[in-house]
């Protein structure tokens, strides 16, 4: 069976990435074959006030670094992905079996199960990225991944950390031995460096630059609680993954629940993609920009990963007959 064969069948799990996957140029490819990519970047720009077009086709690293533009920026690109998906598969495709995002991603994941307005959710996004931007010059913050140890040896590490270095959790747990902390700078890089000395660890410092899913984003969370819980929900058109727990769910009060605790909650990644495989899910689509999804899904044997915004046109990524 070929991958669009799968999405013919609707046998594939949609999933859009989270803070930290923008790249330069990351919609150009898009832009130029698919005219629907062009309309979900402009309609972003009038959401936000920011020009996403633009910047997501020709912004500088240094442009796309803040959070106020990359986190617009990577949800209005990845919905220009799945946008860019339809358009290709025209009356080939098929609803997907499961939508989800990892942690900024899961305001994508919610517009395209049509659960949540798009305006709705860019504007949110904005937002919440310029509270994370006000929050992380006040407290700067740092996010680590350790891949290797135990998800138990990480967060016993944590816990060990010594209290005036500040504060370190377990932030992601992205798959059963690649596990993200987050906290002040020095905590994160005092358990890091303990890793390393204890075991045979592969560290990589996250370019997100903020501290998600710590308590260093509680104030932010308090902020956005008032519009999170009045924003409009309405019951998703395909399950959508929660990631507070991994489950997927149709009801719009858990989906809220879920929006309520996700900015300073752990993601629980990999849950959410042993409920994937756990659906029969055959195919597993990245909206990019990036792989990081695609490579996450690799650590799962059953689904074949396929990232349809980076290194190759989609075209390529997903071949009509």
């Amino acid at each position: 069976m070929s991958v669009l064969d799968d999405i013919s069948a609707g046998r594939y799990a949609l999933l859009f990435p989270g803070a930290g996957s923008q790249l330069p140029a990351m919609a150009r490819r898009l832009c130029r074959s698919f005219g629907s990519a062009v309309d979900v970047l402009r309609r972003a720009h009038e959401a936000t006030g920011l020009d996403l077009l633009r910047l997501c086709r020709d912004g500088t690293p240094a442009e796309l670094a803040p959070p106020e533009v990359a986190h617009p920026a990577i949800v209005a690109t990845a919905l220009a992905g799945s946008a860019a998906l339809r358009e290709h598969t025209g009356t080939r495709w098929a609803p997907p079996a499961l939508v989800g995002g990892h942690s900024l991603g899961h305001f994508a994941a919610l517009v395209e199960a049509g659960a949540l307005g798009f305006h709705d959710a860019l504007r949110i996004v904005a937002r919440r990225a310029r509270l994370m931007g006000e929050e992380t010059r006040r407290r700067p913050g740092l996010m680590a991944s350790l891949s290797g140890p135990e998800p138990g040896r990480v967060a016993d590490w944590c816990a060990a950390c010594p209290p005036d270095l500040g504060v370190v959790v377990p932030g992601c747990f992205n798959g059963p031995a690649r596990t993200v902390v987050s906290g002040d700078t020095a905590a994160v890089r005092w358990v890091t460096a303990r890793a390393v000395r204890e075991e045979d660890v592969w560290v990589r410092e996250l370019t997100a630059g903020v501290a998600s899913h710590s308590p260093l984003m509680d104030p932010v969370q308090r902020a956005l609680a008032p519009r999170l819980a009045a924003v409009p929900l309405a019951a998703p058109t395909v399950p959508v993954l929660l990631g507070s727990d991994g489950r997927a769910a149709r009801r719009t009060g858990e989906l809220r629940e879920d929006l309520l605790r996700q900015l300073s909650a752990p993601v629980r990644w990999n849950d959410a993609m042993r409920t994937v495989v756990g659906a029969g899910v055959t195919t597993v689509l990245d909206t990019g920009p990036g792989q990081v999804l695609a490579k996450a899904a690799l650590l799962h044997p059953e689904p074949v990963a396929v990232a349809l915004n980076f290194m190759r046109p989609l075209e390529k990524a997903v071949p009509l007959p």
